[in-house]
């Protein structure tokens, strides 16, 4: 078990990194030593006969306390917006517009750092080497959301699309007025097809 639980650490460290930057994971990494600190505190006190309840409920509420004035504030890590498809941009209302205003197929996708799905459907769909022959073969431009922040304009986007959060991927055939909502569960092959002009068909969705 200590495998899989260390993993598990270093994955909630990066989350953190990633979500506040280096001096909120820094801080959760300090409560997380604390935390455990007070625990083994507990349990040495249980082994001695004595009570632990009283220990552990003071402990907890000085590191809460501390944790609620001194917190770090969240600055999100830098994002690369590092995509296999190349020219992939990073989506606003504005760069939407724009790109559909081109006349070319549009792929947009909403992802977060902590969305399994999303690195999912990255790893097997999107991000591959056929999926990027087949956007730019047809020229298709694709837009990516990152709401591992929550940001206010993806959410009240997202909101009119009727998602609650992500994933969301979006394809808007050229000359259309709405988006087709694809699958939360992509494969290349559906992509393929979209960009093959399936969007008129049952092929892509």
């Amino acid at each position: 078990m200590a495998l899989p639980m260390g993993l598990t650490a270093l994955a909630l460290a990066w989350l953190a990194w990633r979500i506040g930057g280096e001096a909120f994971a820094t801080a959760c990494l300090v409560a997380a030593i604390l935390l455990l600190g007070l625990l083994a505190l507990a349990g040495s006190r249980q082994r001695r006969g004595l009570g632990a309840i009283g220990a552990v409920a003071a402990g907890l509420g000085a590191i809460l306390l501390v944790g609620a004035v001194g917190l770090p504030p969240l600055v999100a890590a830098p994002s690369t917006g590092e995509s296999e498809i190349d020219g992939a941009e990073a989506f606003s209302a504005a760069s939407l517009a724009a790109a559909r205003a081109e006349g070319k197929p549009v792929f947009v996708y909403f992802t977060a750092d902590w969305c399994l799905t999303c690195k999912v459907n990255e790893t097997a769909a999107i991000e591959r080497d056929s999926t990027r022959a087949a956007f730019e073969k047809a020229g298709v431009t694709v837009l990516r959301g990152d709401w591992t922040r929550r940001d206010p304009a993806i959410t009240r986007f997202l909101a009119e699309h009727g998602a609650a959060g992500v994933p969301l991927y979006l394809w808007y055939a050229p000359g259309t007025r709405t988006a087709k909502v694809l699958p939360q569960v992509l494969s290349p092959a559906l992509l393929e097809a979209c960009a093959r002009g399936g969007s008129a068909s049952s092929e892509c969705g």
